[in-house]
């Protein structure tokens, strides 16, 4: 994901002023670094957070990690976790694993500086299976995988996907909720405009049930990449000044090999 914190940095720094005919030209090389938070906690995994900072206009896409950071996750059981650096601005604690219906608060204090967020795990929706089909997108044919699952009736769901193919990660964001199928059976496509799936390939799905904030966060990316929306950072859960997310949320995987 930094290289769309990358991207939305960039353009909250260039300013045209159509309507006066002029051109206001911001030195893109003198913006202050903005730290960056990715912090996740699953029912899957050890919980993780990596901590960056933001980069010039001019500079390579290499991200400066934040070392030296306390990083506290307390529950609303009682139990709380330090995580400890386990590679540079990435720290962790392979105890903390998430449980569905927990509320999760996130404190870390880097460089001086305090940011706090807080996150409920949703209920897990189950990932059922992955259906492949063939569909016409402009004027080709492309090849396209589609989660099914069961949404709940009583819940107000929101979803997250991840795709791999072939072990590489497809950049696109798959974010929806379910005002289309509330309490029905989800069978949403995952489209790829220039898909390069083929027969043979292996697909990996990683299906997260995420709450309303990271929702919003992510459906915010999701437009930025789609050119739905102005230019703006999207709306982050964390409070300090940081860019980035706290995410407490569910996570399933499943593959296929496409026909």
């Amino acid at each position: 994901m930094k290289n769309i914190f990358f991207l939305v940095f960039i353009f909250l720094n260039i300013v045209f002023i159509t309507a006066c005919k002029k051109v206001i030209n911001v030195d893109l090389n003198n913006v202050l670094p903005q730290t960056v938070i990715e912090a996740v906690v699953n029912n899957a995994t050890p919980a993780q957070v990596t901590i960056s900072k933001t980069v010039n206009f001019s500079s390579s896409n290499i991200f400066p990690s934040v070392t030296g950071a306390t990083v506290l996750i307390k529950d609303n059981a009682g139990n709380s976790f330090n995580l400890l650096p386990v590679a540079a601005g990435v720290y962790q604690n392979n105890n903390l694993i998430g449980v569905p219906g927990r509320t999760y608060t996130l404190n870390i204090t880097a460089e001086g500086i305090n940011y706090t967020a807080v996150s409920t795990m949703p209920a897990q929706v189950n990932l059922d299976t992955l259906l492949q089909d063939k569909i016409v997108f402009g004027t080709k044919y492309i090849k396209i995988v589609q989660p099914q699952y069961s949404d709940p009736v009583a819940l107000q769901n929101y979803y997250l996907f991840t795709e791999t193919i072939n072990n590489r990660v497809n950049k696109k964001i798959f974010v929806w909720d379910d005002r289309l199928s509330n309490g029905g059976i989800s069978t949403r496509p995952l489209i790829e405009s220039d898909s390069t799936i083929n027969t043979g390939d292996i697909i990996k799905v990683e299906m997260k049930c995420i709450d309303k904030n990271i929702y919003t966060y992510f459906r915010g990316l999701q437009d930025l990449q789609t050119n739905a929306a102005t230019p703006a950072n999207p709306a982050s859960n964390i409070v300090g000044g940081a860019l980035g997310y706290f995410s407490a949320n569910t996570s399933q995987t499943k593959q296929i090999v496409m026909k």
